[in-house]
C-alpha cells in the first residue's frame, strides 16, 4: 500500500497527563471533529485522542453541557479524556470542512458534512428505530440481552457494564483511521457506517449461526452455569474459579487435576468432548465437577490447574484487579490531576506502539473548552478525490499466523475494510476449528492454508508473505516465536515496513507474558463477572467481548501504525492484549477519585438499573424502558400503573412499544435469542448472509462488522495461494451463497 504526496499535516501540539509532547503520536495531525451525543461515539473519540489525534467534541442534542464547578460522572472524565471541547454555537459544516474525520452518531447515521471521512454510527442502525443512546436498549435490539446467561430459561439479562457500547466505540475508531490511511493513501474520501447492531453483531458473530444443511450447531447456551468446561465453580473456602478450558486437550488436563477422568464416559459423553457442549448432557457433569472443586480452596485448585497449563483465574473484585501485578504489567493505569475532584487513576491506553506510543493528554473536564475560531485557524479544507468502488484498505497486505478468537478478529476487520488476509495455520489447524461454523464466522473472509513453520521450505514461506505484506497479526508467546526462529530481528530483515500485531493474554512482557488465557478468564479477574454477579455467584457473559474488543484494538493499533509508518517510513511491533481490553471494556468502572460515586453491580438475572430503566416481560416477550429524564418517568408510570411488572405483562410488546412511542417514553423489543440471525433488525441492515463451508454445507452468519463501502476492486495477492499450496496445504475458501432474487 503505497502513499499519495503532497498533503501537509500538521500537529495540533498538547501536552500528555505526563507533561511530555504528543507530536510523534501514530495519529498526531489528524484532526477529528466528534459530533456526539452517546457514549459510543465519544469512546471512539477517546480512542483516537490516546493515540495522538486531535479531537474536537460538540456535544450533540441531549448531551450534557459542562459546568466548570460540576466534574459530571466517571464517565465524563474518561470518555472525553485528551479533547478539546466546543463552547457555544458555531458553523459545524465549516469546521467539518477541516477536519480529517467526522465522527457522528445522529440516529440515522445522517448525511456525511464536508470532509474527507465520515464516520457515521448510528446506535441502532440505518435504518433503526429514533430512540436516544442507550445501552440498555442496544443491548435489547441487538440481541446481546437474550444471549447473557440467565438462571431462568429464555431471560434476557442487562449488563451491568456498557459492553456493546465499549465495542462499538473500538469499532467507530478503527473505521475512523482505516479511512484516514485509505485518503493519504490515495486521495479518496469516503464515508463509512458503524452502527450499534455492527457492534452487537461483532459481539455475537460466533454464537448467531444457524446451519442449513446441517442438524444442530453448536451452541454455547445461556443457562447458569454454564459449560462444564467453561464456567465459574465455589470452592472449600467460598471463593470462586472460572475454569476456561476451552479445547478438549485443556480440559482433559484439567479432569486429570480434578482425578474425574470417569465423567467422560458419563451417560451421553461417551468419550466425545463437544458432547459436553450440549447443555443437557453438560449439566450433570459439571455437577460432578462442581463438588469436586468444593472439596478444597481455591487457591490450592488454581496452583494445580496453572501447573497442567490449564487456563483457570480467581474471581476478582475491580479493587483487587487495579491492585495487583498483572495491570501494572500489562496495562498500567494513569494517575492525572483535574481541577475539581483533584487525583484522577483511569485505565490507560488499551493498544501500545513503542515507537509512536499514545499518552493520555488530560481527564475530561470543562477547562479545555475552545470557540470555534480556535479550532483549526488557518487549515485549508481538504479537497478529497471523486468517488471509489474500492474500500480503504484495498491493496493492504496482511498475514495472520493466530489462533482462536481474539487476534484473528483483528485480520477479520482489517479484510472487512478491503485488506488481502492470508491466515497462515499449522499443518494440524487452527484449535478452534473444533467449532466450525463459529471458526468460519470470524474466517470467513480470507485465504486460509497451513504451513510447518519448524521446516525450513514452510519458514521460507512465511518469511518470503511476511515480506510482501503491510502487517503481520499473531498471537503466539515470546518463546514459541522465538524457538521458531521467528523474532523481531529476523521479521524486520524479512520486510522493514513490516507492522507486526501480536496480541496476548497478559501482555509480551513481565511474569505472566507465558501464560495462556480466555476471555472469560479476564472477565473473572478483572471484577467483570463479579460486577455482574453483585451479591450473588460471579457471571460471565458466554459472548466473547473480551475477545472481540482486544481484536478491535489491535487493529486500531496496526493502523495507526501504518499511518505512523508513511512519516517514519518504519514498521514497528504493536501489541494488544485481553488484560489491558479488560480495563478498556470498563473504563467508567475502574475510573477513581476521591468521592466518586459507588460502582453499579447487578445480581442473578439482573433486569436493569432501576424501575424505570430495565427490561419487563409483556404478554408474548420482553421490552426495554428506558425513562431517564422526570418526564420520561412520569409518563411511563402514568402509563404502566405503580406494579409495572404486573401491567406490562397484561398486553403485548407491540402495545407497549407504540403507546411508549407516542408518550416520548424510550422503549424496544428484546429481540429473541432464537432466530436471531433471521431477524429483520439484522437483515434490513445487510449484516448477515449465507456461506458455503466445503466441508458441512450452508450456513446463515454474520456478514460484517462494520460498512466500509462496496466491494472492493482489489486483485488479491497474486501468488499467496500458489505458495501456500507449494509450500504447504491450502484449504478451500468460504463461498457466499448469493441471495435468491425476490419473487
Amino acid at each position: 500500500m503505497t502513499s499519495s504526496a503532497g498533503t501537509d499535516y500538521t500537529p495540533h501540539t498538547e501536552r500528555s497527563a505526563t507533561g511530555s509532547s504528543i507530536v510523534s503520536a501514530p495519529l498526531a495531525g489528524v484532526r477529528v471533529l466528534e459530533m456526539s451525543t452517546g457514549r459510543a461515539a465519544r469512546t471512539a473519540g477517546m480512542l483516537l485522542a490516546d493515540l495522538g489525534a486531535d479531537v474536537v467534541r460538540v456535544p450533540g442534542a441531549g448531551a450534557p453541557t459542562w459546568d466548570p464547578d460540576d466534574p459530571g460522572t466517571p464517565e465524563h472524565l474518561v470518555v472525553d479524556r485528551g479533547k478539546r471541547l466546543l463552547a457555544g454555537p458555531a458553523d459545524l459544516p465549516r469546521l467539518a470542512a477541516r477536519a480529517e474525520v467526522v465522527l457522528d452518531d445522529s440516529p440515522s447515521g445522517a448525511a456525511p458534512l464536508p470532509g474527507p471521512v465520515h464516520v457515521a454510527m448510528p446506535p441502532y442502525g440505518t435504518d433503526g428505530p429514533d430512540l436516544p443512546p442507550d445501552p440498555l436498549l442496544l443491548a435489547a435490539l441487538g440481541g446481546f440481552a437474550g444471549h447473557h446467561p440467565a438462571a431462568e430459561q429464555d431471560r434476557p439479562v442487562a449488563s451491568v457494564v456498557p459492553l456493546v457500547e465499549a465495542v462499538h466505540g473500538a469499532l467507530g475508531a478503527v473505521a475512523a483511521a482505516a479511512g484516514v490511511l485509505g485518503f493519504r493513501t490515495t486521495g479518496h474520501g469516503r464515508r463509512m457506517v458503524v452502527s450499534g447492531l455492527h457492534a452487537s453483531a461483532a459481539c455475537l458473530s460466533t454464537m448467531m449461526l444457524e446451519g442449513l444443511d446441517v442438524d444442530r450447531v453448536f451452541s454455547p447456551g445461556v443457562r447458569l452455569p454454564g459449560s462444564p468446561n467453561f464456567r465459574a465453580y465455589r470452592c472449600a473456602d467460598g471463593l470462586f474459579l472460572h475454569l476456561a478450558a476451552l479445547t478438549a486437550d485443556f480440559f482433559l488436563r484439567a479432569l486429570e487435576v480434578l482425578d474425574r477422568f470417569e465423567v467422560m464416559v458419563a451417560p451421553g459423553v461417551e468419550g466425545e468432548f463437544t458432547n459436553l457442549l450440549v447443555p443437557e448432557i453438560g449439566r450433570p457433569v459439571g455437577e460432578e465437577l462442581a463438588r469436586t472443586f468444593a472439596t478444597r480452596d481455591r487457591d490450592d485448585w488454581l496452583v494445580d490447574l496453572a501447573a497442567a497449563g490449564v487456563p483457570a483465574a480467581p474471581v476478582r473484585t475491580h479493587a483487587e484487579w487495579l491492585e495487583g501485578e498483572i495491570v501494572a504489567a500489562a496495562a498500567p493505569p494513569v494517575v492525572a490531576a483535574h481541577p475539581v475532584v483533584g487525583t484522577v487513576t483511569m485505565p490507560g491506553v488499551p493498544v501500545r506502539l513503542p515507537e509512536n506510543p499514545g499518552e493520555i493528554r488530560y481527564p475530561g473536564g470543562p477547562d479545555h473548552t475552545v470557540t470555534e475560531d480556535e479550532v483549526w485557524p488557518g487549515v485549508v479544507p481538504a479537497d478529497p478525490a471523486g468517488p471509489t468502488a474500492d474500500r480503504p484498505l484495498a491493496g493492504l497486505r496482511v498475514v495472520d499466523l493466530s489462533t482462536f478468537l481474539a487476534a484473528p478478529f483483528a485480520s477479520t476487520l482489517l479484510a472487512d475494510l478491503g485488506a488481502e488476509v492470508v491466515k497462515v495455520e499449522t499443518m494440524g489447524g487452527d484449535p478452534y476449528r473444533v467449532f466450525s461454523a463459529s471458526y468460519a464466522a470470524v474466517n470467513q473472509a480470507k485465504t486460509v492454508g497451513g504451513l510447518d513453520l519448524a521446516s525450513p521450505p514452510g519458514r521460507a514461506a512465511l518469511l518470503r508473505l511476511a515480506g510482501e505484506a503491510d502487517v503481520l497479526v499473531d498471537n503466539l508467546r515470546p518463546a514459541s516465536m522465538a524457538r521458531l526462529g521467528l523474532d523481531d530481528a529476523v521479521l524486520t530483515t524479512a520486510g522493514p515496513r513490516l507492522v507486526r500485531c501480536s496480541v496476548s493474554a497478559f501482555g509480551r512482557s513481565g511474569p505472566f507474558a507465558e501464560l495462556p488465557g480466555f476471555d472469560p478468564v479476564l472477565q473473572a479477574l478483572s471484577g467483570l463477572s463479579a460486577a455482574q454477579g453483585g451479591a450473588g455467584d460471579p457471571v460471565a457473559t458466554t459472548a466473547p467481548v473480551v475477545d472481540v474488543a482486544t481484536g478491535a484494538l489491535a487493529g486500531l493499533g496496526a493502523l495507526a501504525a501504518l499511518v505512523a509508518r508513511d512519516r517514519t517510513g518504519r514498521g514497528q511491533h504493536v501489541t494488544a492484549s485481553l488484560a489491558a481490553t479488560s480495563t478498556f471494556l470498563q473504563l467508567e468502572e475502574l475510573t477513581t477519585y476521591g468521592g466518586r460515586p459507588p460502582v453499579a453491580t447487578g445480581g442473578l438475572d439482573h433486569a436493569g438499573p432501576g424501575r424505570t430503566h430495565r427490561l419487563y416481560l409483556a404478554a408474548d416477550g420482553w421490552v426495554a424502558v428506558a425513562a431517564r429524564t422526570s418526564a420520561q418517568v412520569g409518563a411511563f408510570l402514568g402509563a404502566a400503573g405503580p406494579d409495572p411488572a404486573t401491567e406490562l405483562a397484561r398486553h403485548p410488546v407491540a402495545h407497549w412499544t407504540s403507546i411508549f412511542a407516542g408518550l416520548g417514553v424510550p422503549a424496544c423489543r428484546v429481540l429473541p435469542r432464537a432466530g436471531a440471525v433471521r431477524d429483520p433488525v439484522f437483515v434490513a441492515e445487510g449484516l448477515t448472509h449465507v456461506v458455503r463451508d466445503p466441508e458441512l454445507g450452508r450456513f446463515r452468519m454474520v456478514r460484517c462488522h462494520l460498512d466500509a463501502g462496496g466491494p472492493t476492486s482489489a486483485v488479491g495477492w497474486p501468488g499467496a495461494a500458489e505458495l501456500l499450496a507449494a509450500a504447504g496445504s491450502l484449504h478451500p475458501r468460504f463461498v457466499p451463497v448469493p441471495a435468491a432474487p425476490a419473487p
